[in-house]
Parts: structure tokens; C-alpha cells; sequence
């Protein structure tokens, strides 16, 4: 008896203990602690982690930098439809309401959204506090990104520093007069001689090649019907046929591959320049 008495004691003693505990700052689940694990998992740019602990945060405490942050960890692991929709849910009255309506406009951008990122910006809203409109800039960016008509050149320049006017305006050139090649005409070069469409299109191994393998076949089918062997001659005839058909297909096919690329490397260019330049609108830094 005497013993079930004191094992009664010290189980009371620790469930009274355990409860104090975890009332207090030392409960690993309680807000300011889901907060800090929150706050390290985001800076350690775990971001799904930190997420999942800001929400547990938000069910117990309001909080506006939080709300933030879960969209900015959307945003930060290209997850822009989320980041989107958490940065819309920004309240009027928060202190990042302006910031969250320029990650809106910013994830629209980065996902490729042109169209509603157009309809969305407003130059008079998105002026930032040096005056300098990152957004508009922007905004004139989209348009050498996809097919629609550029603005006028001047006032396409006059979004952007003169520090980065010469630049911006070989961006807006190239995007006006690609220096693309014509698959017809790389056909028609190589239909005239074998391989030169080939070396319109920069690819000059590959036109040595079409013009030997087109030629030499075509020498061996000729010389072969001269001296009467005219199976041979047939023979080589195809081939050099083959071979002049595959050269002018393949010309247009390298016109095209060659567009392609230089197209990729402009989006490229331009992207790594907006980048160097910070041109993604200014976020905030909670991980100084």
C-alpha cells in the first residue's frame, strides 16, 4: 500500500511538471518556438519545412511577416502559382501589402504569365523608393519575350538607367531583327550545290561532308554508266540521289535547329542580365 501510495505520488508529480512545462517557452510546439524553427528553416532555404511550421504557427497566432514569408518560400522554390495566390492574400492594412503586390507581379514574370503580368502592372504603383520603376522595366521586358509588337524604341529605352541603356538596347534589336536564318533559303542554297546550305547555317563540317558524299556519288554513278556498268552506276545514282535529297532537307532542318538555339541563348542572355541587375523588384532580406 505504502509503496502504490509514493509510485501514486511521483506520476501526479510528473504530469503536474509536464503541464507547467509545457505551458511555458520550453514546449517545443508552442508558438515562439514554431516561429524560430520556422524562421531557421527558411534561412537554411528548406522552405516546404518551414512552411509546414509557419502554418502550425498561423493556427494559434497572427502574424503578417509569416503570411508573408510562406509566400515568399512559395516564390523562392518556383513554385509561383502558390506564391501568387498567398501574396494576393497580403491584407490591405499589412505593412507588405506594396511589397506583396510587386511579388505578384514578380512570380507572374517568372512564370511566364505575360499576359495577366501586363494586366496587372500599374506604373504609378510600382515606382520604388530610389524612383527607380523596376517594374515598368519589367513590364518592357516581357515584350522581348514573347511575339507581341515592341513598343516604340524610345519610350521602350526610357524604362531603364543609362547605365543600362546600351545593353537593353541590343536586347531590343536583336528581338526586332533577329539575325535568324531562312529554311528556305538554306534549302535552296544546298539544292544549287551540295552543302552550302549547310554553311549558311554556320555548320561548315557537316557541308564538306553533304558536298563530298553528294558529289563523289554522283562522279562514281557517272563513271560507272561510262565504262558500262550500268548496275553500278544505278547503284551509286541512289545513292548520290539520297544523299543530294537528305542534304536539302537536312539544311532546312539545321536552318531551324540553328534558330532555335539562338533563341535560347537570348532568353538565356536576358535572363542572366536580369538577374545581374537585380531587376526581379527588390524583396526584403529576413535571413540578415
Amino acid at each position: 500500500m505504502k509503496r502504490f501510495l509514493i509510485l501514486l505520488l511521483f506520476f501526479t508529480s510528473s504530469a503536474f511538471a509536464q503541464e507547467k512545462n509545457l505551458s511555458g517557452n520550453n514546449n517545443l510546439f508552442s508558438p515562439v518556438n514554431l516561429k524560430k524553427f520556422g524562421d531557421y528553416l527558411f534561412c537554411q532555404r528548406d522552405y516546404l519545412r518551414a512552411i509546414e511550421q509557419y502554418r502550425h504557427y498561423l493556427s494559434q497566432v497572427s502574424n503578417d511577416t509569416v503570411e508573408f514569408k510562406i509566400a515568399l518560400a512559395y516564390s523562392e522554390m518556383g513554385d509561383y502559382y502558390n506564391a501568387s495566390k498567398n501574396f494576393e492574400a497580403i491584407k490591405y492594412n499589412s505593412p507588405f501589402y506594396t511589397d506583396a503586390k510587386l511579388e505578384v507581379m514578380k512570380s507572374l514574370f517568372k512564370a511566364g504569365d505575360f499576359l495577366v503580368f501586363r494586366n496587372s502592372f500599374n506604373k504609378d504603383f510600382t515606382t520604388d523608393s530610389t524612383g527607380f520603376n523596376r517594374a515598368y522595366s519589367l513590364y518592357n521586358f516581357s515584350f522581348l519575350l514573347t511575339d507581341d509588337s515592341l513598343p516604340p524604341e524610345t519610350k521602350f529605352l526610357d524604362a531603364f538607367p543609362k547605365d543600362d541603356s546600351v545593353k537593353v538596347k541590343q536586347f531590343y534589336e536583336w528581338n526586332k531583327n533577329p539575325p535568324k536564318k531562312s529554311p528556305a533559303a538554306a534549302a535552296i542554297l544546298s539544292a544549287i550545290i551540295p552543302g552550302a546550305g549547310k554553311f549558311y547555317t554556320h555548320k561548315y563540317e557537316d557541308g564538306i561532308w553533304a558536298f563530298i558524299a553528294s558529289v563523289g556519288f554522283a562522279y562514281l554513278s557517272y563513271d560507272n554508266f561510262h565504262a558500262r556498268h550500268n548496275l553500278r552506276g544505278w547503284l551509286f545514282g541512289g545513292l548520290a540521289a539520297g544523299f543530294y535529297a537528305g542534304n536539302i532537307y537536312g539544311s532546312a532542318a539545321s536552318a531551324q535547329i540553328y534558330n532555335a538555339k539562338i533563341h535560347f541563348d537570348f532568353v538565356n542572355d536576358l535572363k542572366a542580365f536580369l538577374d545581374s541587375r537585380n531587376y526581379f523588384l527588390p524583396k526584403l532580406n529576413f535571413c540578415k
